[in-house]
């Protein structure tokens, strides 16, 4: 079986990069931050730091999870954690159930933080780990925080994926009070609709990744890797990245932290996801394809960019930090628009 995920995780780096490279990054199109043409901001005093539960982050950009578990794991797992350390940038790693499963895969996860023994890591399980493998993958990368992912279409589309879900809910609010870093519960590109994201702030969850589509599809991964049998039909299931971003902070408020992520393609989309209300941003698929096709210096010079970008809009919009940016005018059109009118949501 840990062979199998090996090689599954080889599998999904394989084809996530042949999706990418003909993936249309648009998901935040619907989204405008309303111009502020009487702007008083001097550049130089823009401030892009924010938190996340006290967890303190100079920048709102998140390496998000990737890999790890293998040696090509351990190589991209290094550059990140160096580009991550250079930027001062928060960084996740990808599952480290493999890790847990063998021994010998634990090096691939552990590099990260032998890297960047000062800076933010989050460590990654899926929602049915135990209390004590939580404890174990926070202390194999001494993490700032645990993610726990949520991936049912995905563990459907697989062949070798779990078919019992029950009990997810019970086992992160078990998680959450058996350990002692923040629990960020994320999505891994389905979404979190507003009823989801009320249930986990009331089990106690702090922190929410929404994890929306528009970005790396798992269903379209899993159908390339199953070609006996394919599902596209499937492929457009989910919630768009902007309308569960939306539904999650209108639901919870000020009672949890919201990250978006899901098809972030620039420093606009991440302008637009802070003016909506998320407190950090989080690129996985766009980072992961820059770094192997370009190298890490072209990673390094597109999350400059990005940051770049997100100074410029706030000078645009007549903002110095991420609160009063959350306050400006946000217009929604569209899909977007729609779809939250059907469910009662107003921006």
């Amino acid at each position: 079986m840990d062979g199998k995920r090996k090689q599954r995780k080889k599998e999904h780096i394989k084809y996530s990069m042949l999706l990418e490279k003909m993936l249309q990054r648009n998901v935040f199109n619907d989204i405008t931050i309303l111009h502020n043409c009487l702007s008083q901001v001097n550049l130089k005093d823009v401030d892009l730091s924010s938190n996340l539960q006290n967890i303190k982050l100079t920048s709102p950009i998140i390496i998000n999870a990737m890999t790890g578990g293998m040696k090509k794991g351990e190589i991209i797992n290094r550059k990140l954690s160096e580009i991550a350390k250079k930027l001062g940038l928060a960084m996740a790693v990808g599952s480290q159930t493999i890790a847990l499963k063998r021994p010998n895969s634990i090096r691939s996860f552990k590099v990260v933080r032998e890297i960047n023994p000062d800076g933010i890591i989050f460590a990654n399980l899926g929602a049915d780990a135990t209390v004590e493998e939580a404890i174990k993958a926070v202390q194999m990368i001494d993490a700032d925080a645990l993610q726990i992912h949520l991936n049912v279409p995905q563990e459907v589309m697989m062949k070798e994926g779990r078919r019992n879900f029950t009990g997810a809910i019970n086992n992160i609010s078990e998680i959450i009070r058996n350990i002692n870093v923040p629990v960020i519960v994320k999505e891994v590109g389905f979404g979190i609709a507003a009823e989801e994201a009320l249930t986990l702030v009331e089990n106690g969850v702090k922190i929410i990744d929404v994890g929306g589509t528009g970005g790396t599809n798992f269903m379209a991964i899993e159908n390339m890797r199953n070609k006996s049998q394919t599902y596209k039909h499937l492929q457009d299931w989910g919630i768009p990245t902007p309308i569960s971003l939306i539904e999650a902070v209108k639901t919870v408020g000020n009672r949890a932290d919201i990250i978006s992520s899901g098809g972030l393609k620039n420093g606009l989309d991440a302008a637009k996801s802070l003016a909506l209300g998320a407190k950090a941003t989080a690129f996985a698929g766009s980072f992961l394809y820059i770094l192997l096709k370009e190298g890490p210096s072209s990673l390094e010079k597109h999350i400059l960019k990005i940051e770049k970008e997100i100074r410029y809009i706030m000078a645009m919009t007549g903002v110095k930090n991420i609160e009063e940016l959350k306050q400006r005018p946000v217009i929604v059109q569209g899909n977007t628009f729609q779809w939250l009118k059907c469910r009662g949501i107003i921006i």
